[in-house]
């Protein structure tokens, strides 16, 4: 997967940032904050210096406002019992213009995906936060996430080989939803994934035992 830039055209600091930790510095909790992820330095410095492409203007104020608009965090949790047998579970919160709109946990997890463990939880997360979203008329979101396999096997970039990865990929796909994936470093002390983290444990010690 090629580098992304990241163009923050309102922040504490405007211009272009070559990580999401930098660029999430310039944004967070800053009212009205304007951000975008590129492939390339030029399109994020355009973008931050307002220059867009004629071609994109038509969209542009929908674009940034959505963008800002929908976040989505997920994260699933998997505890090994002593007689062998696993608790897994899922975490989601969904942030609308910084307030958070939608929390959810749980544990039922399809029993193809136990191989998976706490991935199963994670992917379970996506599919609910998709499933809320789609329901509520949402449909570009920002979604962040910290195994790689959760953006590859929805973008193509991996090939899902499971008949659970393959289901996944699929549901994305059709979802219709439009999602900037964001990898974000797990257990980094992000206020987000610590929650979700811990949804996750708390849906993972629900009833389902496999």
């Amino acid at each position: 997967m090629g580098m992304k830039f990241y163009g923050v055209r309102r922040g504490r600091t405007t211009g272009v940032f070559d990580s999401w930790d930098a660029c999430r510095k310039q944004v967070y909790k800053f009212p009205d904050a304007e951000y975008k992820s590129f492939s390339t330095r030029e399109e994020a410095l355009a973008f931050a210096s307002g220059s867009t492409p004629t071609l994109q203007q038509p969209t542009q104020r929908p674009e940034a406002s959505s963008d800002s608009a929908t976040e989505i965090w997920v994260d699933g949790s998997c505890f090994p019992q002593k007689d062998g047998s696993l608790r897994i579970g899922w975490g989601i919160l969904i942030k609308q213009a910084g307030k958070e709109i939608f929390r959810d946990k749980g544990n039922d997890i399809p029993l193809e995906a136990i191989a998976h463990r706490n991935v199963a939880g994670e992917i379970l997360g996506i599919l609910k936060s998709l499933k809320w979203c789609k329901a509520h008329g949402i449909n570009k979101v920002t979604l962040y996430f910290d195994y790689q396999g959760l953006e590859s096997w929805a973008t193509g970039t991996w090939r899902a080989k499971l008949p659970f990865t393959q289901l996944y990929a699929q549901t994305v796909k059709a979802s219709g939803i439009s999602i900037q994936w964001v990898k974000v470093k797990a257990h980094s002390g992000d206020p987000e994934n610590d929650i979700v983290d811990q949804l996750a444990k708390e849906g993972a010690k629900g009833q389902n035992v496999y």
